[in-house]
């Protein structure tokens, strides 16, 4: 639409809410944060540590030789982590002891290992005999988590998976046992598993997919047979199948590898376990090529500019067919709406119904 002689669309338009501007009373913009580069906006104003200043005392003392020398005495990496600055807000939280920070749910890593191959914890004086016969000292989140799934009812009535297992059940380091949760929630992941690790990446995926396992022997039986590696397995079980394993793979390696890393990855997933259509797994020279111009005109479109003002290529850019929605937001615009939610809408009021028809 024109205003005042320009052109103008919805990148002029700034997104808002109501609700929440009558609520708090103050100027708020509304933005979707739906890729991992909000991780580094919130770190940088939640973890960016104390306010701090830089400082340094000097004395009055006129005497070359005393000034020399308290000079020498100056560490400023020591005065540069030492200097700090408590407003007030801080210092009255610190003195009634109240908690400066808390993750909220917390997050739960838990262990990954192959059979008797648990990590073990011991003295330097103590007898190496003594530690391998200790079973307490064995134990390990995914052996108790074998345990409770074989003795404990709950467990088995719940039948989840390694990853679900921390949303029912706490871990106790010192007791080294999983027992009910009363409180409170959490998040966990199975620590990350390379596919050149072999058997320990497949032992993942089967704890992935598996449902109330009960031991290593009962992840390497299907349908009462029993096979002796993970990889066949997890072949058997059909997680090889489609290509949707290595998709997410690389998907999740593209996040935080460097391409070096990312092409000794591709290749290790085409020898250990290759895709029923590599090409698919790959992206083209063109795709790649129209994705970094796509990326360049949106810094330019920030600045008032168009890629296509400056000639880069022959041709006339258009951007409007690439789809740049990430995977959280197509998943989102894939939920189906209730029959219910959609019959609610005869049920509102006249001026109710013109407010929705506007939004």
């Amino acid at each position: 639409m024109m205003v005042r002689g320009h052109e103008v669309d919805n990148r002029w338009v700034v997104p808002y809410n109501p609700y929440l501007l009558a609520k708090f009373n103050c100027h708020i913009n509304v933005e979707i944060c739906s890729t991992v580069k909000a991780v580094k906006y919130i770190y940088k104003y939640i973890y960016k540590g104390h306010d701090k200043i830089h400082f340094r005392l000097n004395s009055d003392n006129s005497n070359g030789s005393n000034s020399d020398a308290y000079v020498s005495a100056i560490d400023e990496i020591k005065d540069y982590q030492s200097a700090r600055w408590v407003c007030a807000v801080e210092d009255i939280w610190r003195i009634y002891r109240f908690l400066l920070f808390e993750m909220h749910p917390s997050v739960i890593h838990l262990q990954l290992h192959l059979e008797n191959c648990q990590p073990l914890n011991f003295r330097q004086d103590q007898d190496l005999r003594d530690v391998v016969r200790n079973r307490f000292a064995k134990r390990t989140m995914l052996t108790e988590f074998f345990y409770m799934n074989s003795t404990n009812s709950l467990a088995r009535n719940l039948k989840c998976t390694y990853k679900e297992f921390p949303e029912h059940f706490v871990w106790y380091p010192g007791r080294r046992r999983w027992e009910p949760r009363k409180q409170k929630d959490s998040i966990s992941k199975i620590v990350t598993a390379s596919p050149m690790e072999g058997e320990r990446y497949f032992l993942r995926l089967l704890l992935t997919h598996v449902n109330n396992p009960t031991s290593f022997d009962d992840l390497r039986t299907i349908n009462g047979a029993y096979v002796h590696t993970f990889r066949e397995a997890a072949i058997l079980r059909g997680y090889f199948e489609s290509d949707k394993s290595q998709e997410q793979c690389l998907e999740e390696a593209s996040l935080y590898q460097m391409p070096y890393s990312l092409r000794r990855l591709f290749a290790t997933l085409l020898v250990h376990f290759p895709p029923s259509n590599p090409r698919i797994l790959q992206i083209s020279v063109d795709q790649i090529r129209l994705q970094v111009l796509c990326q360049i005109n949106e810094f330019l479109q920030s600045m008032g500019k168009d890629i296509n003002q400056y000639a880069l290529v022959p041709n006339t850019l258009y951007f409007d067919s690439l789809n740049k929605n990430t995977r959280d937001t197509v998943a989102e615009t894939r939920i189906s709406v209730p029959k219910h939610d959609l019959l609610a809408i005869k049920q509102l009021n006249t001026e109710q119904k013109k407010a929705f028809d506007i939004s």
